[in-house]
């Protein structure tokens, strides 16, 4: 079972040609096909890609859907859609600011640097925050109402992943990033739903054959 987003349908293999004065040239050479023969690639208009995969079947009806092998409905081409859709993390444009500049990082390294190792059960508090906005305002960098009360979970996560890296090895800052993420909390509920998830949704539909065609 798949959860999260649609994925981009980069399903090709490039190949890159040097042809001098820093230049080169791409040329599209292979393309991955899943076990059921299926195309991930989004379709190209006016290119070889225009049409990602010809199947056929014992009928010789055209389908543009393929299934797994219990049955269940998955698209044809386009990347990989999710079985249970979850929408990643929003980040603002002054959240995206201060990580391009690492000021979460540097401010992390500076908290180590005045307070010595901080024990595993840490966790930021208002304490730590009015601190981190302290540091911003020292940095020169502004923290704006609109963004600073709605990014408080955010900024606390951030800061601890930051602080755990420094204290605990980059092990450890990735599972508190990880344990934190909406994307993995909103996944792990779903574990006790998987069977009835992955039902298909009516009778096993018939074998098919794919035949995959080569373009010049």
């Amino acid at each position: 079972m798949i959860v999260g987003n649609p994925t981009f349908g980069k399903g090709v293999v490039e190949t890159v040609m040097g042809l001098g004065e820093k230049t080169g040239l791409a040329l599209t050479t292979a393309q991955y096909f899943t076990p059921s023969g299926r195309s991930i690639q989004r379709p190209l208009p006016e290119t070889a890609l225009a049409i990602t995969e010809v199947r056929f079947d014992p009928a010789a009806e055209r389908s543009p859907e393929f299934h797994t092998d219990n049955g269940r409905p998955i698209s044809g081409s386009g990347g990989v859609t999710p079985d249970v859709a979850i929408p990643s993390r929003e980040i603002d444009p002054w959240a995206g600011f201060m990580n391009q500049r690492s000021l979460i990082s540097t401010f992390a390294a500076e908290y180590i640097s005045r307070h010595g190792k901080v024990q595993e059960s840490f966790d930021p508090d208002e304490k730590v925050l009015d601190q981190f906005k302290d540091f911003l305002a020292r940095s020169g960098v502004r923290s704006p109402e609109e963004y600073w009360n709605k990014d408080q979970d955010y900024l606390k996560l951030r800061i601890k992943t930051e602080i755990f890296n420094f204290a605990f090895g980059l092990a450890r800052g990735n599972e508190v990033e990880v344990r934190g993420d909406p994307e993995v909390q909103r996944a792990v509920k779903l574990f006790p739903k998987v069977q009835e998830l992955l039902k298909p949704p009516g009778p096993k539909p018939a074998k098919v054959h794919v035949r995959r065609v080569a373009r010049r």
